[in-house]
């Protein structure tokens, strides 16, 4: 889930008339106002929402026109805004995104999406007409111009600006920015959105988390889509929810436009569209001033994820995939479902979920083990399919976090596989705290030498004969418990007489070469690993060792004489390490 960064500096309180037919926003699809015919001094009147759900009006007073100020062909609007919850907050906070700006006769001038650094009411408007063509045009501006992140702004204006006492000549100089999405996520514990806040500023995305309500999903609230009210774009709710909350810009014709810039610029999509109910404008003096905000029920599906703007049809939500835990820790078990609309969140929310219910589970942060079967089902081209894949977890901090990190990678497997036709349609999970922490470590290969066990030492000879069995032991070590020690036998071929090869042992954490990305990626690991088909994909996945697996594997001979012999064993603890030596046949 990821989105943009704004904000602007303090400004004096505007004495800006505005006539009385603008008390309310017009019903629907107001016309656009000319971008040439914007002025320097003009003024107008928005709308946005700082508490609960009725937008409040806010001033403007336009401070001149930036060319190509959000891409080439897409002018910027700059403009001073101005009301009680602004002086409060002292900017423009994120999640004003969308906020419709009005002419004083009520056309569109266009959508708050852009500003300083969290310090002035001076902000970036996108026009109306570059939103407008969301409806009719929705790749009227290409994907393959670049979005701007951060706008700079010409010598001549940073000194207008700055003699105007609208920003300071060091804010004027970095120049505007998207204002961040503020990204509600309820089911998460505060550490995991601590972390999330983390990445995310390591990444520079712009996008800003925080604790939000869930939503259950009820449909039937379209009517509470209003301009200048409150809009949420959702990638998953129920146990898990998270999504964006912005501001409505316009209604037309069954239609919502919002934000004034992309949500995530995914271009044609499938999200959930919702309304909400703001809390509060909280000030944050790292991130900029956002709106806290709960999200409320489904009204609509957000269809176009563009450069100015975000689409939504309103009515009915997507279809949702849902994803259902069971989760057993301490006795107790609790069940959780999350629903999500687009497949390629499903690693994400599948990893967030799993982290989640674990969470709740075990009731505290530590390290340990846990055992996780996930089952998947789906069609691909039509027809059904379905894969149950067991596995152990297991960390000294974290145990929810790394089986949270190895399920979303191996959902991105079948998520995101290059095969035409796959969907996703229904993940089961069941989870099972197994106590502390334990892994083993291949520490030694034995092999049988005059009636003993003797340890082989790194680069040595083991002599076997063709037709006979090859016995080896394998010790394994763990902290704080006693040495094990498994036995693992191969059948060497008669035909290998003659050949020499290698005997491996390892355990079934594999190096992050053979990690699941192989199946997908086969030029850069090797087409004995990647997947031709989808359904080739589904029983590499099957084939693949678990955690707790420790797998043997003798390879004699090369070409078309090459013989692979395997065997692997179930153990009880992950296990990690690898082992090797040379065998020549006699």
């Amino acid at each position: 889930m990821s989105a943009a960064a704004l904000a602007v500096a303090a400004s004096p309180v505007l004495s800006i008339p505005v006539t009385a037919h603008a008390q309310a926003a017009p019903a629907d699809c107001p016309a656009p106002f000319p971008i040439a015919q914007v002025r320097d001094g003009m003024t107008g009147w928005g709308l946005t929402v700082s508490k609960g759900t009725a937008p409040e009006r806010f001033r403007v007073r336009v401070q001149g026109v930036l060319k190509d100020g959000i891409a080439p062909g897409v002018d910027m609007i700059l403009a001073e805004a101005d009301s009680p919850a602004l002086d409060k907050a002292g900017a423009i906070w994120a999640g004003m995104s969308g906020s419709p700006v009005y002419a004083p006769d009520g056309r569109l001038l266009g959508a708050v999406g852009y500003g300083f650094s969290g310090t002035s009411k001076l902000a970036g408007i996108t026009p109306a007409k570059a939103m407008y063509d969301l409806l009719s045009k929705p790749d009227a501006v290409a994907a393959a111009q670049a979005a701007k992140k951060r706008v700079k702004l010409p010598a001549a204006l940073q000194r207008t600006l700055t003699s105007r006492g609208l920003v300071d000549a060091e804010t004027a100089s970095a120049g505007l920015s998207r204002l961040p999405m503020p990204v509600g996520i309820s089911g998460l514990a505060q550490r995991r959105i601590d972390a999330l806040n983390k990445a995310a500023e390591r990444q520079g995305a712009e996008v800003r988390f925080y604790r939000a309500g869930a939503t259950g999903g009820a449909e039937g609230r379209p009517g509470a889509i209003v301009p200048g009210g409150n809009f949420g774009v959702l990638g998953s709710y129920g146990a898990v929810t998270g999504g964006g909350m912005g501001t409505v810009t316009a209604i037309c014709h069954g239609k919502a436009l919002a934000f004034g810039h992309s949500a995530f610029w995914t271009g044609a999509t499938r999200l959930i569209a919702t309304d909400g109910h703001a809390l509060a404008v909280v000030p944050d003096p790292v991130f900029g001033a956002f709106k806290l905000a709960n999200f409320g029920d489904v009204a609509g599906t957000l269809t176009q994820d563009r450069l100015t703007g975000i689409v939504a049809e309103l009515g009915a939500g997507p279809a949702v995939t849902p994803v259902v835990s069971r989760t057993t820790a301490g006795g107790r078990t609790r069940t959780d479902t999350t629903y999500f609309a687009n497949g390629e969140e499903a690693p994400a929310i599948a990893g967030l979920h799993l982290m989640s219910a674990l969470d709740l589970a075990r009731d505290r942060f530590a390290g340990g083990s846990v055992t996780a079967t996930w089952t998947v089902r789906g069609t691909v081209a039509g027809k059904p399919w379905e894969i149950t894949l067991p596995n152990r977890y297991s960390d000294r901090t974290d145990v929810s976090e790394a089986a949270g990190l190895e399920s979303a990678a191996l959902i991105g497997v079948l998520a995101d596989s290059p095969y035409a036709g796959v969907r996703l349609t229904d993940l089961r999970l069941n989870v099972t705290d197994r106590g502390e922490y334990g892994r083993y470590t291949v520490a030694k290969l034995l092999v049988k030498r005059n009636g003993k066990w003797t340890a082989l030492k790194p680069g040595g000879v083991l002599r076997a004969t063709a037709g006979r069995q090859v016995k080896v032991r394998i010790r394994l070590t763990a902290a704080r418990s006693p040495v094990k020690t498994v036995a693992l036998t191969f059948k060497v071929p008669k035909k290998a007489k003659g050949t020499t090869g290698r005997l491996s042992v390892k355990g079934g954490l594999a190096p992050a070469e053979e990690g699941f990305e192989c199946y997908l990626n086969p030029e850069e690991c090797g087409e004995q690993i990647a997947a031709g088909s989808f359904a080739d994909l589904l029983k590499k996945l099957k084939a693949k060792p678990r955690n707790d697996h420790l797998v043997g594997r003798l390879v004699l001979g090369s070409g078309k004489s090459k013989v692979v012999v395997g065997n692997r064993r179930l153990l009880d603890k992950i296990v990690g390490g690898e082992i090797s030596l040379r065998v020549r046949v006699r």
